[in-house]
């Protein structure tokens, strides 16, 4: 549980490029461009009626802590130019894409590893991506409230936590990840909306200790990675 590094990616997407750039980040070789630093937890495209499109959210998880975000910044910033396995992947990528923000995070203890979430089975064809601004510090206490008060809330509307970080280089951000399924999260937002669950209604009065903003948006997971539900049968 917790304690792992993490990278986060938000991609401007050109034109109906998220397909083919989904498809191009799974097959990233991280072993020689990335120096080993890391490996892809999940490439999703934002749901164009839930946020800004066309984009991608990618999350990588840093395998060796510390020690693979000091190799992944000098294989991909400090020595980039001589990085041509990079070079060259930089330069299918950008056929796809223009641009975008990278965010690095620190997973806090309530926040399931990768591992443990594949070994629990969990799965989902809709993931809920949430970006939350915070009082400067509050971050971490916002985070432990959310373990404690609301994932069982969620879970009981079909989410399940997958992620749970505390955004670094910077104290007044945090981000969370869910897997869940289109239904569950319309039976959420309408049990919101129509309060007929008082304790969501007390979840959010009591998020607003810590918060000053939020904002979620629906993401959808390329097929074949690692928390992607199977697509549906055709009809």
């Amino acid at each position: 549980m917790g304690g792992g590094l993490f990278l986060h990616e938000v991609v401007d997407i050109v034109g109906q490029g998220s397909v083919p750039y989904m498809a191009h980040t799974v097959a990233f070789d991280t072993e020689d461009a990335g120096g080993r630093g890391l490996t892809l937890f999940g490439t999703w495209s934002v749901m164009g009626s839930t946020g800004r499109w066309p984009q991608v959210v990618n999350v990588w998880e840093l395998v060796d802590g510390w020690e693979g975000w000091r190799r992944l910044c000098e294989r991909t910033n400090l020595r980039r130019e001589s990085n041509l396995a990079l070079s060259t992947w930089w330069d299918q990528a950008y056929r796809h894409r223009t641009g975008g923000r990278d965010r690095l995070l620190a997973a806090v203890p309530a926040s399931p590893a990768p591992a443990e979430l594949v070994a629990d089975g969990v799965q989902g064809s809709v993931f809920v991506h949430e970006l939350t601004q915070v009082r400067p510090g509050a971050g971490p206490e916002y985070l432990a409230a959310v373990a404690e008060a609301w994932v069982p809330v969620a879970a009981e509307h079909g989410h399940r936590l997958v992620g749970l970080w505390e955004v670094l280089l910077g104290d007044t951000e945090v981000c969370t990840l869910w897997a869940t399924h289109l239904d569950g999260h319309i039976a959420l937002m309408r049990a919101a909306r129509d309060r007929t669950d008082e304790r969501i209604v007390a979840w959010r009065d009591h998020a607003r200790r810590f918060t000053t903003r939020w904002h979620e948006e629906l993401l959808v997971p390329a097929a074949g990675t690692l928390l992607a539900a199977p697509p549906p049968s055709p009809p």
